[in-house]
Formats: C-alpha cells, sequence, structure tokens
C-alpha cells in the first residue's frame, strides 16, 4: 500500500507534516492555523489522522497543536521532554491523551508503526519520526544542527526522508549569497542581487549554528552517507533570510551524483503553497 507524504508547511512561520496510507494517518507538528482545515484543502482524508505527532515545543511545530487535537480527539504522541514542555507551555490540552515515546522504541496506530529517535536542538527533548507501514518508511529529521551517528542509522533505512537544509554557511558567515550555478523560478526574485533580505545579530547566528540547525552543507553532508539508499530527499525548513531553494537544491544534486535520488525542496516564500507544495508517494 502507498504511503504519501505532504508538506504542509516548512520554516520557522510554520511547521506541520502529513504522512498516511489508504487506512491510516499521522501529522508531524502543528505549527500553523487552520490545520484542519488546509488538510480537508487538500484533499486529505481527515477522518485517517489517528496521532499528532509533536518533534518540539517551539512556536512553529506547536503553534495549533491544542486547537487541532481538541477538534480531531486523537492522541499526542512526542518524547517526554516534548509533551511536559508544550504542556506547560499552553500549547497541548491537559486532558489529551499522551503517549510517551523513548528512542528508537516502536508505537504502534493502527496499520503504522511511529518510530521516535533523538536530534540535537536547543530544546527540551526534541526528536525526529519515522513513520512505517510495513511496506514503506518514511521519516522526518528537523531542527537539529547535526546528525550523530545513531539517527544517520535510522534514517539511511527510510525509503524518503524529509531532512533540514536550513541555511547557506557562506551567507551566514558573510551575509551575501554566493551565486546559482543555475539560475532557476525558485521564488526569491532576486535579479542578481546576492544580499540576504534581513541581518541577523551575531548571537542568532550563533545559537543556529552550534544548537540549532543544519547547513546546506551539512545537510548534504549526511545525504553522502545515505549512500543511495533513500529514493526520496525532501528538503525543508529553509531560512527565509540565509537561505534560497536553488543553493539547498544545488547542494543536494550534488550530493546524491547519479543514485537517481529524487530531490524536492520546501520553502516558506511567498505564493510557495500554491506553486510548490512537496507531496510525494513511497
Amino acid at each position: 500500500m502507498n504511503m504519501e507524504c505532504v508538506l504542509l508547511a516548512s520554516g520557522s512561520k510554520g511547521n506541520s507534516i502529513y504522512v498516511g496510507n489508504d487506512t491510516d494517518a499521522v501529522v508531524i507538528d502543528a505549527g500553523i492555523g487552520y490545520l484542519k482545515r488546509t488538510l480537508e484543502s487538500l484533499s486529505l482524508e481527515v477522518s485517517r489522522v489517528r496521532a499528532l505527532c509533536v518533534t518540539h515545543e517551539h512556536l512553529d511545530h506547536v503553534r495549533s497543536a491544542k486547537t487541532f487535537v481538541k477538534t480531531m480527539k486523537i492522541p499526542v504522541y512526542g518524547t517526554g521532554g516534548t509533551l511536559d514542555a508544550s504542556i506547560r507551555g499552553g500549547f497541548l490540552p491537559h486532558n489529551a491523551k499522551f503517549v510517551v515515546c523513548q528512542d528508537k522504541i516502536s508505537k504502534i496506530v493502527g496499520d503504522l508503526s511511529i518510530t521516535a529517535f533523538h536530534t540535537r536542538h536547543d530544546a527540551t527533548e526534541p526528536s525526529g519520526f519515522v513513520i512505517d507501514d510495513g511496506d514503506a518508511r518514511i521519516g522526518v529529521c528537523l531542527d537539529t544542527h547535526e546528525v550523530t551517528s545513531a539517527m544517520l542509522e535510522i534514517l539511511r533505512n527510510c525509503d524518503a526522508v524529509v531532512l533540514e537544509s536550513n541555511y547557506c554557511s557562506s551567507a551566514m558567515q558573510n551575509n551575501t549569497f554566493p551565486d546559482c550555478t543555475t539560475c532557476r523560478n525558485c521564488g526569491a526574485h532576486c535579479c542578481g542581487n546576492r544580499h540576504v533580505l534581513r541581518l541577523y545579530p551575531q548571537y542568532l547566528k550563533d545559537r543556529i549554528r552550534e544548537v540549532g540547525h543544519l547547513s546546506n552543507e551539512n545537510s548534504a553532508a549526511v545525504q553522502r552517507l545515505f549512500d543511495g539508499n533513500v529514493g526520496i530527499i525532501a528538503l525543508a525548513h529553509l531560512s527565509e533570510n540565509y537561505n534560497r531553494p536553488n543553493l539547498a537544491r544545488e547542494s543536494a544534486e550534488a550530493a546524491s551524483k547519479e543514485s537517481g535520488t529524487v530531490i524536492h525542496v520546501c520553502d516558506q516564500l511567498p505564493e510557495y503553497r500554491e506553486r510548490r507544495l512537496v507531496r510525494f508517494t513511497v
């Protein structure tokens, strides 16, 4: 049975991913408003959604979690630290059903298996998830400043991976972008302007690099270690200010070489949802 993955939103403005097959589905993160309505607008059957999986408690991942859980009447899956922090922050209802996920120990939801794994981010106990229906495995790895050998082990056995590619290292260093090898219509409308949109203070740059997110270059290094085993890679959580879709794609394509890996890029630039919504089937 085919499993579908839809990146409903990705980036600092909000994150949410739908993963499901013909009978069961889960939503990973609820960082956008009107989430149920968004699912319906994309003809995704909301009656199949069995759970909300939360990667960590930051606002761009849990903004509408409380409303979504109450409306859908579904349980919430996450690490103990993530669930506690989300409840304390008022992002989850106290009376919801909570399922505590431990590192690499699977939980069964309908025909799906949910496996959490630890990530590296400045949150209480952040995690990624692998969703498996017995025929296909989709991994989601966002908001991590590095991919450890333990994380790599679980991701490289997936058929598809949603992987962070947050910022361009040279742009973060110099506040200017390198030239794109090929000028694609990425939506940035740069017209040759290589300067970043908005300058970050040094403390924020340090936080992103040291405890926050994965660069294009580090993301590409991880992809090389997949050794062509992962058939689909969706690049996600691109910075609106310190990345451009073309640069993330070019890094990924150089890493995949002749492996035949399909590369998707999910960005948060204007009109992305209407024109470049990432939606694929494994």
